[in-house]
């Protein structure tokens, strides 16, 4: 009973930790994606760029798409979709979103599983790690219904035209299971 009168007191102090954490299952999964100016460069190899990324503060990103932002991850090919806080194209998304210049790290229950570069489906690459690349597709607006949605696909190394992957990029199975089970229980996950 003291330690409730306890942490009433520190909530009308500043806090207690215990009831401030938000519920367990609260963005258990996450894209962070960094601007230049957080990530000046990652290197041309997975050797250089992910102690860059692993080192990152989470809280320096640009823009977190959250589990509340994601609309879907297609399993099959890699791709997520989610709502677009600019606006209604790719040209209302700031340059780290598009231009090449931003990196990202894909974090779920606190861990970081992979990261890498943002780049344009069509773009040149000289690097060798993964990619997050913005569909050809949402580029050229093929589909009406993308309008106000960013579309990107996930892809385990640089090449000159990104094809569909079938795997997610995590090294354990076991955590792309889990990744893969969570998505399903929050409705996003397409099969």
């Amino acid at each position: 009973m003291r330690w409730i009168g306890f942490c009433w007191l520190l909530v009308l102090l500043g806090g207690c930790t215990q009831i401030d954490q938000p519920p367990p299952t609260a963005n258990q999964f996450a894209i962070y994606i960094f601007d230049q100016e957080a990530v000046p460069g990652l290197g041309r190899t997975t050797d250089t760029a992910w102690p860059v990324l692993q080192a990152l503060p989470l809280n320096q990103s640009a823009f977190t798409v959250t589990e509340q932002l994601l609309l879907n991850y297609h399993w099959s090919t890699q791709t997520i979709t989610f709502t677009n806080p600019w606006g209604q194209t790719s040209m209302d998304a700031p340059s780290y979103m598009w231009g090449g210049d931003g990196a990202f790290v894909v974090v779920y229950n606190g861990q970081r599983l992979f990261g890498g570069k943002v780049v344009m489906e069509g773009s040149p690459r000289r690097f060798d790690y993964p990619a997050m690349a913005l569909s050809q597709e949402f580029i050229l607006m093929r589909n009406p219904e993308l309008q106000g949605k960013l579309v990107y696909s996930f892809h385990s190394h640089s090449s000159v035209m990104y094809d569909t992957e079938s795997q997610f990029l995590a090294a354990d199975p076991a955590i792309a299971e889990a990744v893969k089970n969570h998505l399903r229980q929050l409705g996003k996950l397409v099969e």
